[in-house]
């Protein structure tokens, strides 16, 4: 089966941690939207690269960007569009150790930061 040249691309883009990160933040939190300082914060990663790959995640439909000042906020969409939900739900299973690795990252940092928040 030919798939789409979008839907290489998006698989192709979904192999960096950088991506991943931004899937597995959205699978993993109630939230529709979300900063991209905050996901920087979070994955450790520089808010260029975040922003780079939000830029290339709207190209291609998974999200839309809405600028905020500096900042950038994400809204995640890839639920509307059923070929891009498989593709995206492949790409975690085809790097699922990495996917496994970024998840535990995001939820060390999240408990990190509510611990801090306690003092």
């Amino acid at each position: 089966m030919d798939m789409d040249p979008r839907h290489v691309q998006l698989k192709e883009l979904l192999t960096t941690k950088e991506a991943l990160g931004i899937i597995c933040y959205g699978k993993h939190h109630n939230q529709k939207q979300v900063s991209c300082t905050r996901l920087s914060e979070l994955l450790k990663v520089p808010i260029n690269k975040i922003k780079e790959i939000c830029s290339k995640l709207e190209e291609l439909n998974v999200v839309t960007v809405i600028k905020l000042g500096v900042d950038l906020e994400l809204e995640f969409i890839e639920h509307e569009n059923d070929d891009v939900k498989h593709i995206i739900d492949e790409a975690i299973w085809e790097n699922k150790q990495e996917y496994g690795k970024i998840y535990k990252r995001l939820i060390t940092s999240e408990l990190m930061d509510f611990m801090d928040g306690d003092k």
